[in-house]
């Protein structure tokens, strides 16, 4: 409705409400604080970031995804310092780290990649999948060479995986052509995993022409 009376955002950013559930009472204002802090963002609030970083804190995970989308959506590097200080420290919520990852290669590509991909080698594996995927959708030309490397080092099957499905969201030919090659020549597994990654061209009949190739080149060695 392209309102624009900061206080009424700046009061749903704040605003907290407590109703009864089996158990106790729980907070439902959390997606309408998420509202609030694009609508904040939206009229060039003045001191938006503070209000941001405050809801990057906040005890529901949808709250503090809203957050991370809504410093994306400034487009101000201002924020890159609380997306990586939020990513160093972690969330119990995985989703709210993938879109962290998401608005530091929004707002900084260039020095956020060895930032994201740092994570490609996290104790956790669903972190590791998440900066995967993450770079992935970046389709940032350097993410190829950063996925890559990391598939060649581990040895986690999930997780090898995942790289090579980032590595076909990156619709980058030189990604497109690692996995056809993995298709012809790769390890049994490597190839079908590279295959299912390129499932995403099924679509592309001249692509799809050239992995039929590369599997009937694999059946005839």
């Amino acid at each position: 409705m392209e309102y624009s009376d900061e206080n009424l955002f700046l009061q749903g950013i704040r605003h907290v409400q407590m109703e009864p559930v089996w158990g106790g009472l729980e907070d439902t204002a959390a997606h309408l604080r998420g509202i609030c802090a694009l609508g904040l963002v939206r009229m060039n609030y003045s001191d938006v970031m503070n209000e941001l970083a405050d809801l990057l804190t906040d005890p529901k995970p949808e709250a503090r995804v809203a957050a991370a989308k809504a410093i994306a959506y400034t487009g101000n590097p201002q924020g890159v310092p609380l997306l990586r200080l939020k990513t160093r420290i972690g969330d119990q919520a995985p989703q709210v780290i993938s879109e962290c990852f998401s608005a530091l290669l929004q707002l900084a590509p260039t020095d956020s990649l060895a930032i994201v991909a740092g994570f490609l080698f996290d104790p956790k594996e669903q972190i590791c999948e998440l900066a995967a995927l993450t770079l992935g959708e970046s389709r940032l030309e350097e993410a190829f060479d950063l996925l890559r490397n990391c598939w060649e080092q581990t040895r986690n099957v999930e997780l090898r995986r995942t790289l090579l499905l980032a590595i076909g969201m990156l619709r980058q030919d030189k990604a497109i052509d690692f996995l056809i090659s993995l298709v012809a020549q790769g390890k049994d597994i490597d190839a079908k995993d590279a295959v299912a990654a390129l499932a995403i061209y099924r679509e592309d009949r001249e692509l799809w022409q050239r992995v039929d190739q590369a599997s009937k080149k694999r059946a005839n060695q």
